[in-house]
């Protein structure tokens, strides 16, 4: 078997050192060990990972409301807050379903009717889909001691994975709907850019068939 360092499998991933340090910092390497010092995965794991397909979009908006634009969470690695509704914020693979919910449905920034008018809610971190939220429709909100305005959504865990290898969806009861989109979702990139937590993504325009 041969062993690389997690930065040659960020070069062979196309990600960058600190991205894939998240991802297994967030327990998602799950083949990590220590080699001289340093983390160190199998290369035909970084291989298998490295043929993950993108989010095929186009399967997945029109299942929403028919909408082509989607709300995007982007995380780091889950970490201890001192809120009364929650105890994490962020994601770890070992969190139990009830309290990664909580660590991922809120508090965000963003516009609330634009990030549920999809009904559903891509988890990424290090531009991989690590969990999925859906049933979004209602919100809570509230203004922060320093000014700033943010939302909790009502939301279901349709799913979420526990090795970036083998990204089986660990929530096993729920609705077929949510089985299938967290299908579609989960262990796949997508990529997004924001200057906060909550991006977009947009599916492409599909070209009209001609007469």
């Amino acid at each position: 078997m041969t062993l690389i360092t997690l930065r040659q499998a960020a070069a062979r991933l196309n990600l960058s050192y600190a991205a894939l340090q998240k991802i297994a910092a967030a327990g998602l390497l799950r083949a990590t060990s220590q080699h001289a010092g340093k983390s160190v995965i199998p290369a035909d794991v970084a291989d298998r990972i490295g043929t993950r397909p993108a989010v095929a979009l186009h399967h997945l908006l029109p299942t929403a409301t028919g909408s082509a634009t989607m709300a995007v969470l982007r995380v780091d690695v889950a970490k201890p807050v001192p809120d009364k509704d929650r105890s994490f914020i962020g994601f770890h693979a070992d969190l139990p379903p009830d309290d990664l919910l909580e660590a991922l449905r809120g508090w965000w920034v963003g516009r609330p009717e634009k990030i549920v008018q999809a009904g559903v809610l891509p988890v990424t971190l290090g531009g991989f889909v690590v969990a999925v939220l859906t049933g979004l429709s209602y919100w809570d909100t509230k203004l922060t001691d320093s000014g700033v305005t943010r939302h909790r959504f009502d939301a279901r865990l349709a799913g979420y994975i526990s090795d970036l290898d083998n990204p089986t969806n660990m929530i096993t009861a729920g609705t077929a709907d949510d089985q299938r989109t967290a299908e579609l979702l989960l262990g796949k990139r997508l990529d997004s850019t924001a200057g906060g937590p909550v991006a977009y993504v947009s599916a492409p325009a599909i070209p009209s068939a001609g007469l």
